[in-house]
């Protein structure tokens, strides 16, 4: 079955858990148990074919990407170091087969990358052989495969909707905030002196980014026995730091990490941007919802990086509502291949790191332009192989490090939904 086949099918279980909805209302009465039984659980199916879709679309496009063969996997060797690994031969880039055995066993297995190993120097003990922690780390961290990183975005949906900025020499990422807008033009005679604007202001926003480190332990049977060891380390680091990407992008407080959109700063989206009329004390309504949209200028809803953030609970919620003047509901499904799921015709994310306490004053939501969201970041992914560390427990650790920041820049871009 292809994933417009998923879809379609999709649409006729959303079609009926509407009808069993309108059924109620139209009867004037709430939905006996056995509708609430049968309404939870196509629900149930359809956030079940949502994830099936993504997992078939990813497949076809993988499909489509397997006539164009990976070549390298480690772009950010420096210069010496892939003139070393090449010996004479001009600059032979690391393959993946050697970063599935440096992977397995700490080693370059063919000649001219034993001899980068033996140039960097393949294994470093402290003299302190007594302190277990201290043993086996390599000397220098390995710039490891792209493969990685494109997986960590494809676990962090504010990556692909943000503006990503590559550090690669300065300290910091100054980015120009204008704070207030020119003021109107004037109309004149056609000799009258110009009035000099006084009202436009500047500001910069510096993003420096911190370090973010994981450890993933793998066991040495499952590295000795895995027929792909790179994509079991992978998967694990990609979770791993993607989770605490996210929770950061979402709700971090800037302090030593990224400034989240659910965080109420003079630095980034301030209480000036909170919409809640109309939204009750426990819930949020469809009007709350359309004051919040209306609230952003509609320049900023046509990007294709525009949307709605939610937790799924608050999703549910909205499932179930429509617009008081027209009595359509505001949650769409997307029915064309690739379409996203859209609240009043804006696509929605779900994000389990969303706030979803449905308690007076408190947020439940987001909408804005995501291109206003910039992450500043080191352009490389380090990895260290901890050999004898975890050797009692017989497992290999993985160090991961990346050096990530990231900050609303325009608070006019989004608005917060608050409940009352």
């Amino acid at each position: 079955m292809t994933s417009v086949q998923l879809r379609e099918e999709r649409a006729g279980k959303v079609k009926r858990a509407r009808s069993i909805l309108d059924k109620a209302k139209a009867e004037s009465r709430d939905l006996s148990s056995e509708e609430t039984q049968e309404y939870d659980r196509i629900i149930g199916d359809v956030d079940t074919m949502k994830a099936k879709i993504d997992r078939m679309e990813k497949l076809e496009t993988l499909e489509v990407e397997q006539s164009d063969p990976v070549e390298r996997i480690a772009g950010n060797l420096t210069a010496e170091q892939r003139y070393v690994a090449a010996g004479d031969k001009g600059g032979a880039p690391l393959h993946r087969a050697e970063y599935r055995q440096w992977l397995r066993t700490g080693e370059y297995r063919s000649g001219e990358f034993r001899t980068l190993q033996q140039k960097l120097g393949a294994e470093y003990r402290d003299t302190i052989i007594g302190t277990d922690s201290k043993g086996g780390y390599l000397i220098v961290p390995t710039a490891i495969s792209p493969d990685l990183v494109k997986a960590i975005n494809d676990q962090v949906f504010m990556r692909g909707l943000a503006t990503v900025t590559q550090v690669t020499e300065a300290k910091k990422l100054g980015i120009r905030k204008m704070l207030t807008r020119m003021a109107d033009a004037d109309w004149t005679t056609e000799v009258a002196a110009v009035t000099e604007d006084t009202t436009m202001a500047f500001d910069r926003r510096d993003l420096e980014p911190y370090l973010l480190t994981k450890l993933a332990k793998v066991s040495i049977r499952t590295l000795t026995l895995a027929a792909d060891a790179e994509a079991t380390v992978n998967d694990e680091l990609a979770y791993k730091f993607g989770v605490t990407e996210e929770k950061a992008f979402l709700t971090g407080n800037g302090t030593s990490k990224p400034l989240g959109v659910f965080t109420a700063s003079a630095s980034g989206i301030s209480t000036g941007r909170d919409v809640s009329t109309d939204n009750t004390s426990t819930a949020l309504t469809a009007d709350g919802l359309i004051n919040a949209k209306y609230s952003i200028k509609q320049g900023y809803l046509n990007s294709p990086k525009a949307g709605w953030i939610f937790h799924r609970d608050t999703v549910k919620m909205i499932r179930k509502l429509k617009a008081s003047g027209t009595g359509d509901y505001i949650w769409q499904p997307g029915i064309a291949a690739g379409a996203p799921d859209r609240i009043l015709d804006i696509p929605y994310y779900m994000s389990e790191y969303a706030p979803n306490t449905f308690t007076t004053g408190l947020y439940v939501g987001i909408i804005g332009n995501f291109s206003f969201y910039r992450i500043a970041e080191l352009n490389v992914m380090f990895m260290q192989r901890l050999v004898e560390k975890y050797s009692d427990t017989n497992e290999v650790g993985f160090i991961g490090r990346r050096f990530v920041d990231g900050a609303p820049v325009l608070e006019e871009a989004f608005a917060r939904v608050k409940l009352a």
